[in-house]
C-alpha cells in the first residue's frame, strides 16, 4: 500500500470542532490519518478553546499523549501550563494555532483567505468543510426569534452567512465540501434575501 499524504481540511463555522473530529478520525490501514485538518474558524471564544485543544491533541503520535495534557483535562494544571509544558513538542502548539478565533463576515476576506491558502500549501485535493450558525436557519431558531423580535430576526447577519462559505467555494475551489445540513435551511430566510 503506497503511503499518501493525509488530505487537508479546512473548517468553517467550526463550533467546538464536531466535524474535523469526525475527518480526524478516519484513518488508512496502516492507521495512518487520511484528512489532516489545517484551519478550522470560530468565532465563540468557549469553542475556540475546545478547537486549539483538540488540535493539540491531534498532534501527538498515536498513543503517545503526555501525562500533562490528562492533568490539563483533569484540572490540576492551567492552560497556560500545559501549552508552557516541556513534554508538550513545539510542533504541537504550532499544530494548536490551526485554530482561528475569527468572525466570517466580519474579519477581512484576505486575513480568512491568506490562513487558507497558507493552510493549503499548494495542495490541489483538499476538503472544506463547516456549518453556518443554525440559529438563524433551524426552525426552532427561526420561530423562537421571530416570536421575540420580528425586526431583529429580518436584520440578523447570520442569515447570510452561508454566502462566506459559498465565497471561499468560489475563491479556492475545493475538490469536495461538505455543508451542515440544518432542517429548515432550504427555507426562505429572511425578506430582504439579498
Amino acid at each position: 500500500m503506497q503511503r499518501r499524504d493525509p488530505i487537508p481540511v479546512i473548517d468553517l463555522f467550526a463550533g467546538p470542532g464536531g466535524l474535523c473530529e469526525g475527518f480526524s478520525s478516519i484513518v488508512d490501514g496502516r492507521g495512518d490519518r487520511r484528512f489532516a485538518v489545517k484551519v478550522s474558524i470560530e468565532k465563540d471564544p468557549v469553542a475556540h478553546r475546545t478547537l486549539s485543544l483538540r488540535a493539540l491533541y491531534r498532534s501527538f503520535r498515536k498513543g503517545v499523549v503526555p501525562d500533562c495534557y490528562y492533568d490539563y483535562i483533569r484540572g490540576d494544571i492551567t492552560r497556560e501550563a500545559l501549552f508552557a509544558h516541556p513534554d508538550i513538542p513545539k510542533s504541537a502548539i504550532e499544530a494548536a494555532s490551526e485554530a482561528k478565533c475569527a468572525e466570517l463576515g466580519k474579519t477581512p476576506s484576505e486575513t480568512i483567505d491568506k490562513w487558507i491558502k497558507d493552510g493549503l500549501n499548494g495542495a490541489s485535493e483538499w476538503v472544506l468543510i463547516g456549518g453556518p450558525p443554525c440559529q438563524a436557519y433551524s426552525l426552532a431558531g427561526r420561530a423562537k426569534m421571530r416570536g421575540a423580535d420580528p425586526v431583529a430576526f429580518e436584520g440578523d447577519k447570520r442569515h447570510f452567512l452561508y454566502k462566506e462559505y459559498l465565497r471561499i467555494i468560489k475563491e479556492f475551489g475545493p475538490s469536495v465540501f461538505v455543508m451542515e445540513n440544518v432542517k429548515g435551511s432550504s427555507l426562505p430566510i429572511a425578506r430582504s434575501n439579498s
